[in-house]
């Protein structure tokens, strides 16, 4: 996936070529793991380190010059033997390559939480958590780019570390920032070393390497390029769609590529299907069938994970909402994917469906119902409530506390609360079959 730009292809020796990636979490558990099968736990268990062993191969292939790693290898600083081991064996690989490491410690992996007693290979730099450190990389004998960094010293950061690093000088070639930080509110993790987009344009670097989020993306494309790597693998419903690394390619300071590269071996993905014009369970299950091939031919390269939404409004609603249907929907699904090596396992069903009615003829009606659809559709065309609702719900999005576990409600998201408020109302107010 190209994010840019320039197709030129200027003198390869002027070339300068990186991995930039972050919040590997080694370590990391799965939320979830323990109530799926054991498939899909084996099938987890490896997939974070399968991600860094992804990383490492894409460095070596494309012949980069370096890689950067901005924070959160490890999911802690109490890190386990056999985390220490699959990261230094990986380091080793890119050493043999001739790959430079620059490395920056998170607020889940803090300097002074690192032992001291491994010993990495020279090409290996973990940069100083006192203040940023500069680093002149040279290609050739010749300075290629300078990077500048600074790792935490302890897990929790609130100071706005940015502004402790220096303006770029007139004799720096190519300017790399790497830093762990939060930019903008309401991004779902804890605000550590809160900055803005400004702080970092001030600098007049070429290109930011950021962690701490882990969504992918990029800020800004280029002067300077800002870009948050994202996790390499997700490792929940929360951390759905691609993850993955960035490979950047640069040929001048105003020249710069940045390709996403896939690394996850999991995919997490949310899927609705809809109950509307179905009149029983095996239609249903076709229904279904039909999504997950649909899911399947959309991720060739790696295994899926999904949470199907039931939306919608029919007869086989009756039978989803008895005791155990879902669960035993996810059963059987997950059976038919047993043993797959593209597979699509379903990690449980919702159940956001209703029973069926006819919404013309109720808005006819001019009753209190009618009224109820009438506002729902209003809500949805107009976004009458958006603004409603950010004024009620901001206290929540600016207090400390509930940055941290909040999340900004999108327009997505917004159109279905109001879908799940009409189904609640139209579920209750009109008399039905519920046997």
């Amino acid at each position: 996936m190209q994010e840019k730009i320039d197709m030129t292809q200027p003198d390869s020796n002027k070339c300068l070529k990186f991995i930039h990636t972050a919040d590997l979490h080694l370590g990391s558990p799965f939320s979830g793991i323990a109530r799926m099968d054991k498939d899909i736990a084996e099938l987890l268990s490896h997939a974070g380190y399968g991600a860094y062993e992804r990383i490492i191969e894409t460095a070596i292939d494309n012949a980069v010059d370096f890689i950067l790693i901005a924070g959160d290898i490890y999911e802690s600083q109490n890190q386990r033997i056999i985390e220490q081991l699959k990261f230094h064996k990986g380091l080793e690989r890119l050493d043999a390559a001739g790959i430079s490491v620059y490395i920056i410690c998170g607020n889940h992996d803090p300097a002074r939480g690192w032992s001291k007693e491994i010993v990495w290979p020279k090409s290996v730099h973990f940069l100083r958590s006192d203040r940023p450190e500069l680093i002149w990389y040279e290609k050739n004998g010749v300075p290629k780019a300078m990077i500048i960094g600074m790792s935490y010293p302890r897990e929790t950061v609130a100071e706005n570390l940015a502004r402790r690093y220096p303006d770029r000088e007139d004799d720096w070639p190519f300017t790399i920032g790497l830093l762990h930080c939060t930019i903008g509110t309401n991004t779902g993790h804890d605000p550590y070393s809160p900055c803005s987009l400004q702080d970092l344009a001030g600098k007049g670097y070429d290109y930011w390497a950021l962690g701490h989020i882990h969504k992918p993306s990029v800020l800004q494309k280029d002067s300077p390029a800002i870009v948050y790597a994202g996790i390499p693998q997700g490792r929940d419903i929360g951390e759905s769609g691609p993850r993955g690394c960035y490979l950047v390619t640069t040929h001048s300071d105003a020249d710069i590529r940045t390709e996403f590269i896939e690394t996850a071996s999991v995919v997490w993905q949310e899927a609705p299907v809809s109950i509307d014009d179905i009149s029983s369970l095996d239609e249903l299950r076709r229904e279904i069938e039909t999504r997950i091939e649909e899911i399947r031919s959309e991720n060739t390269a790696c295994a899926v994970i999904c949470r199907i939404t039931l939306t919608g409004r029919g007869d086989v609603h009756r039978d989803l909402v008895q005791e155990g249907a879902l669960q035993e929907l996810s059963e059987f699904f997950r059976e038919q994917e047993a043993g797959m090596d593209n597979a699509v396992y379903v990690e449980r069903f919702i159940d956001a469906t209703a029973f069926p009615v006819d919404r013309e003829m109720i808005m006819q009606r001019g009753d209190l119902i009618a009224d109820v659809l009438a506002i729902s559709e209003q809500m949805q065309k107009t976004g009458e409530i958006d603004e409603e609702l950010t004024e009620e719900l901001g206290g929540l999005f600016e207090k400390y506390h509930g940055k941290g576990v909040l999340k900004e409600i999108d327009e997505e998201e917004l159109s279905a609360l109001i879908c799940e408020a009409e189904t609640y109302l139209l579920d209750h107010l009109i008399p039905g079959d519920r046997s």
